[in-house]
């Protein structure tokens, strides 16, 4: 596995995710896993510190991930919203 990107989303859905298709079934079958790591890691970041921060946060996160969250972006946009109303 030597796509970071894999290295990570295998940590986030905690199984091996090791190439491109594998890591959008993830994503496609469980877009709320991903942006629940995603709002975790960004509550925890010390660099976020408004609900602006965490969507820019948001943003570049799907940017490095790219293509491989095309299909699931809205979902993943949409439930990292109601997180952050939710810790807002």
């Amino acid at each position: 596995m030597t796509d970071s990107r894999h290295r990570q989303l295998s940590r986030i859905y905690q199984r091996p995710l090791e190439d491109d298709e594998a890591a959008r079934s993830a994503i496609n079958a469980g877009p709320g896993v991903l942006a629940s790591a995603l709002f975790m890691e960004a509550v925890e970041s010390d660099d976020v510190i408004s609900p602006a921060g965490a969507r820019q946060y948001l943003e570049d996160r799907l940017r490095f991930l790219g293509d491989l969250v095309t299909a699931a972006q809205y979902d993943i946009s949409d439930t990292f919203e109601a997180s952050l109303r939710a810790w807002d």
